[in-house]
């Protein structure tokens, strides 16, 4: 079977889909039901979305301090920005397209003149290899070494946060870790997806009530939630349930059972998945895994006589050709690449195109573009008076958003240090080509 040389995988944070905000206090806590108000649940545009029962005091947020060096990698004609990325893993890539995606959107700024008179000096990007302790000495080499005014940051863990906060390092990326959560620094594109220990965490609807959309009329609302053996997913699994409940869904099958060294036979978790709502296989599967196993469990699946609908984070272009993974579903936060009549979504492929050529539109290289993208807005509104504190003052302030209409949703700034953007789109890979609604989004709430 043909397998795309550089396909990036989606590893073992289950909120890497951001149906829900993760994490919890880690002990099982809140695996209880999740009810809201019927009024919440329902679809509308990819701006102005609800929030209820979900706020920030700024001040309570960490690292909210001043910088010890608020001019730092700032010069009257440039503006330093580093980078810390999970290039690699184990398991052979996972962010690694990141940077090219981020460079191409700082190359246009740059092409236009720069950012209100500054040139954007984009340095090596550091790779943490998917390794806690690794991303902590990349971190400290970044702050220490480096020396940016602020950073693209998309790694498998937060181990990062400490140095970024002691020396007030603004960072920007897909924010699938805790170290974008309930601080005053991290910037994910679509909001915190992984609330820390102990904190407020809050439930999307978005992204249950865009699956429920998508099953035929009459259909149960029935799920099976398979994801890997680790802490991380089942802790994620249980807060991707909730948000199923949301629009109505009943878990059948809820397992971790897949080794993170890799998926040898998935036989018995689809043999089990086939009879999990009493004898018979539920309306929608959901996994959270890796390249590999995502296809074997597709085409295990499938060769299993599975009518309803498969659901993973996986999407990229290049898995286009694979029969296992044709007739499956992405769940997106953010607009594909292939929908170029999008006008937000045409400006980054072409800037990818023109500054990292051969890239493709992969999920992480749009993450990286959006980072960057997210950036360049925050520094064009901050204004030529340009330092640290007055960065995050602009940030921060009341109201503060990011939005490119149709392609990535609205996030409100504070209140996305602490929840995501409750937004999604379900691609359909159908006959080899990829295709997805205009994004829509739920609402965020508050659950126990």
């Amino acid at each position: 079977m043909w397998r795309p040389s550089r396909v990036a995988l989606v590893l073992s944070v289950a909120c890497a889909v951001g149906i829900a905000g993760c994490g919890g206090n880690g002990d099982g806590g809140g695996s209880a039901p999740v009810t809201v108000n019927p009024s919440l649940s329902k679809l509308g545009p990819d701006h102005g979305w609800d929030q209820t029962n979900v706020t920030v005091d700024p001040a309570s947020l960490d690292c909210n301090t001043k910088a010890p060096d608020p001019n730092r990698g700032v010069t009257p004609t440039s503006v330093k920005i580093g980078g810390l990325v999970s290039l690699t893993s184990p398991a052979g890539a996972a962010f690694g397209d990141v940077p090219a995606g981020a460079k191409a959107r700082f190359a246009r700024a740059n092409a236009q003149g720069g950012v209100n008179g500054r040139q954007i000096d984009f340095l090596d990007t550091r790779d943490d290899g998917s390794d806690a302790a690794r991303t902590a000495d990349q971190a400290r080499a970044l702050v220490e070494k480096d020396q940016p005014f602020a950073s693209i940051v998309t790694t498998t863990g937060g181990n990062y946060i400490d140095s970024f906060c002691s020396e007030v390092m603004p960072f920007f990326g897909w924010g699938t870790n805790p170290g974008f959560c309930g601080n005053a620094i991290g910037f994910g594109i679509t909001g915190c997806q992984a609330p820390t220990s102990g904190s407020q965490r809050s439930v999307d609807t978005g992204g249950a009530l865009t699956v429920a959309n998508a099953l035929p009329a009459g259909a149960s609302k029935t799920l099976a939630l398979i994801g890997l053996d680790n802490d991380s997913a089942r802790q994620g699994i249980i807060t991707v349930r909730q948000g199923f409940e949301t629009a109505g869904f009943k878990a059948v099958y809820e397992k971790t059972p897949i080794p993170v060294s890799g998926l040898t036979d998935p036989t018995p978790i689809v043999s089990a998945v086939m009879q999990a709502d009493a004898g018979k296989p539920p309306a929608v599967v959901f996994f959270v895994a890796q390249f590999g196993d995502a296809t074997k469990l597709s085409g295990a699946l499938k060769a299993a006589g599975y009518k309803g609908l498969v659901v993973s984070p996986i999407y990229d272009p290049r898995v286009s050709g694979i029969p296992e993974l044709d007739g499956t579903y992405a769940l997106l936060q953010w607009q594909g690449g292939f929908n170029t009549d999008v006008p937000g979504v045409a400006q980054m492929a072409t800037d990818i195109e023109k500054y990292s050529s051969g890239t493709a539109l992969s999920l992480t290289a749009m993450a990286g573009y959006w980072a960057a993208d997210m950036l360049v807005t925050a520094l064009q509104k901050t204004g030529k008076d340009l330092t640290v504190d007055s960065f995050l003052k602009t940030l921060n302030g009341a109201s503060y958003t990011n939005y490119v209409a149709g392609a990535l949703p609205e996030t409100r700034w504070p209140v996305n240090h602490l929840a995501p953007a409750p937004c999604e789109t379900l691609a359909h890979l159908t006959n080899g080509k990829w295709a997805a609604p205009p994004l829509q989004c739920g609402a965020i709430t508050k659950v126990s």
